[in-house]
């Protein structure tokens, strides 16, 4: 995936929504990398990753994923 022009968390959340988990990881990524220190931003891509790693094709997990709400 070509970098998005403007990484932000609508973004990733717009992404994760329409079922692009792993451009939604790759946009929190790219957040982390500006904001290194953002509890939020590493919650958010740990659990997307944990996600993705135990069974990404699994029915259900999107909607779980999508429940966890960052705010």
């Amino acid at each position: 995936m070509d970098k998005p022009v403007i990484a932000s968390v609508t973004l990733a959340e717009i992404y994760l929504e329409q079922g692009h988990i792993e451009r939604s990881m790759e946009v929190y990524a790219e957040l982390l990398k500006r904001e290194p220190y953002n509890e939020a931003y590493k919650k958010r891509l740990a659990g997307l990753k944990k996600e993705w790693k135990t069974g990404h094709k699994r029915p259900g997990m999107l909607r779980k994923a999508l429940r966890k709400k960052l705010w």
